[in-house]
């Protein structure tokens, strides 16, 4: 018999285990004694349990499952392990496993239930399964290809329907098989690259592979991959998205872009072959033509030589403006600048159109304020030039051309406003479109590429300026505004030399002339003669570099397209040539771009001349070089 000590003990055991343990009758099912493991659990305080049978409280959830557990303890026989659902007071219910064995409390048969309450793990499980069933719904029913492959064995584990589509595969082909198996991987070295960057980092983003279907067709994937546990082992969970088409819309987007690149380099190279061979004969012709101006004494033959010279000229600014558009278009056109006062330079250029009898038949007007901008002189030349010549052309004669300058706000304003036809408003903006002109009669009387205003735009634009026009229609003339950011201070006014004279006798100079066209060289060398130089002449680099031996020219005019060996190459064998180094090398040339000029002067030449040259000019450089 159990002396009261060990009854003591047992009665703490009883009531501080963490297990839940009750005490019913084995033949009336009324609770003896709970502990507080039970109270926890259920909600119920002990004086609502005891004494009370389970049915009435209701804790088991399952009647039929205690029925047969009480048969088995009638029996003789113990409940180990089962698992059950009981009902705290709240209803929440309560899974557990019980154990249950019949004992003796007082001379009185008494089950003895404990229960191990495994809630959590059963519902972690239970949402563990609803998460796999949601992730195998959305696997299978994602329209992109997805595919579980074992990092063990590579493998597949699963593939969903749009994989199966995609590879042109089975479900059955796919399973088990490896990637290699079927023959996907098209570059080896990018399942490398996949696997590293998953072992080191347990995913790869945005990877791009070739993947190779049933067919044999090679599809681009994206893919992102990513490390999971899947039935228990280490697998990669793979999505991808088809990029076959963008790639092949990248791809042929690129090729576009290097057949444009390609087309712009052709059209410079063009431009810059057309460039050559119109200034060579120009700069012969312009040559013949300052020759004939020291010969010719008759009052008629000297108009003719003015005709010749000025339609000379109308070409050789036509050729200008060609390229110098293609230039400013393709971004080839480097500013140089320095403070320009508009006033003085658009005086200049008026100035210069009467001196060529431009504008005799034109009542051209110049006034306003002194204002300075920050700009290349040569190119805001060209701008006024060309809306002068835009404005001489469309006014009819005694019509007048009126150019003003003034400030307005931060801005330098120039305005040329004439009273000639004025411009329909059929045009609008399309004005300083490339090729754009009036309607012209058969005869095309106003010539002209429309160019003009088109290189006006660009250079403006390049300098940081704005140009706009107005008309009130036809006959009633045209005015072009144009606006440039102003300089506080004013820039220093420039000198204007007086027209170039022929040297005076002690600036004679010993001449060399490198040219393989005939007609430019003999026309270079007459004109240099009647000014009073000693010239000599060769046609290529050989004879041009013996010259420079023999004949140690002060200055040297070498084109730089000779036949076999180019004016770059002589020049640079100049400066290896003791005679001639202390020569002035010029190169005279018809290829005048910015990048021409450049490699000139990295060739060992002094200066750059671009063909046709004004022949008093020229003579005018050699005097002072």
């Amino acid at each position: 018999m159990m002396d009261a000590a060990w009854a003591a003990r047992l009665q703490a055991v009883f009531e501080l285990s963490p297990t839940i343990l009750t005490v019913t009758g084995l033949d009336d099912g009324r609770i003896v004694e709970v502990n507080d493991a039970f109270l926890l659990a259920t909600g119920y305080s002990r004086n609502e349990v005891i004494g009370r049978s389970v049915p009435e409280i209701a804790v088991w959830v399952d009647p039929a499952q205690r029925e047969a557990g009480l048969a088995e303890l009638r029996a003789g026989r113990s409940i180990r392990n089962v698992e059950a659902r009981f009902r705290a007071k709240n209803g929440r219910d309560i899974v557990a496993i019980a154990n249950a064995d019949v004992v003796a409390i007082d001379g009185r048969p008494c089950i003895l239930t404990a229960l191990i309450d495994i809630t959590d793990r059963v519902d972690a499980e239970a949402a563990l399964r609803q998460s796999e069933q949601r992730f195998a719904q959305l696997f299978h029913a994602n329209p992109l290809p997805m595919t579980i492959v074992s990092m063990r064995t590579h493998r597949h584990l699963d593939v969903n329907e749009a994989a199966v589509r995609h590879s042109g595969y089975t479900r059955e082909e796919l399973l088990g098989r490896t990637k290699s198996e079927l023959g996907f991987w098209v570059a080896p070295d990018q399942r490398d690259a996949l696997l590293h960057q998953l072992m080191a980092s347990g995913q790869a983003r945005d990877f791009e592979v070739t993947f190779r279907t049933k067919t044999g067709e090679e599809r681009q994937l994206l893919t992102n991959s990513e490390m999971i546990a899947y039935e228990g082992e280490p697998a990669v969970l793979s999505v991808s998205v088809d990029i076959t088409e963008r790639k092949l819309l990248e791809a042929q987007r690129e090729a576009r872009r290097e057949e444009a690149e390609t087309l712009t380099r052709t059209k410079d190279e063009f431009l810059a072959i057309l460039s050559h061979e119109l200034r060579n004969p120009l700069g012969a012709i312009t040559n013949a033509l300052g020759v004939m101006d020291r010969l010719v004494t008759s009052n008629d033959l000297r108009n003719v030589l003015g005709i010749i010279g000025r339609q000379t000229a109308r070409l050789t600014r036509l050729v200008d403006d060609l390229l110098d558009v293609a230039r400013v278009t393709s971004g080839k056109i480097a500013l140089q600048l320095e403070p320009v006062d508009l006033l003085e330079l658009a005086e200049r250029c008026v100035r210069g159109l009467r001196e060529a009898g431009r504008a005799r038949d034109h009542h051209l007007v110049v006034e306003g304020d002194s204002i300075c901008v920050d700009g290349d002189p040569a190119r805001l030349e060209q701008v006024i030039n060309n809306l002068l010549d835009n404005a001489l052309k469309y006014t009819s004669q005694g019509g007048a051309v009126r150019v003003t300058t003034e400030r307005v706000g931060g801005d330098a304003v120039l305005r040329v406003r004439d009273t000639g036809e004025g411009i329909g408003t059929e045009l609008g903006a399309r004005v300083f479109d490339l090729f754009v002109q009036e309607p012209q009669a058969l005869d095309r009387s106003r010539g002209g590429l429309g160019l003009g205003l088109a290189l006006v735009k660009q250079l403006v634009e390049l300098h940081g300026g704005s140009v706009s026009f107005t008309s009130r229609g036809r006959g009633h003339g045209s005015e072009f505004t144009v606006r440039l950011p102003a300089l506080v201070v004013r820039a220093e006014p420039r000198e204007t030399g007086a027209p170039p004279a022929d040297p005076p006798a002690n600036r004679r100079r010993r001449v060399l002339i490198v040219e393989d066209n005939a007609d430019a060289r003999e026309g270079l060398r007459l004109l240099l003669t009647l000014a009073g130089h000693e010239v000599e002449t060769s046609e290529d680099a050989s004879s041009g570099l013996d010259k420079l031996r023999t004949f140690r020219p002060e200055i040297a005019l070498i084109d730089i397209g000779l036949p076999g060996v180019d004016g770059y190459t002589l020049a640079r064998m100049a400066r290896q040539t003791p005679e001639a180094r202390a020569t002035y090398l010029v190169a005279l040339t018809g290829y005048g771009q910015a990048e021409d000029r450049q490699k000139a002067l990295a060739a060992g030449f002094d200066s750059h001349m671009t063909k046709p040259v004004d022949p008093a000019k020229l003579c005018a450089f050699l005097t002072e070089h």
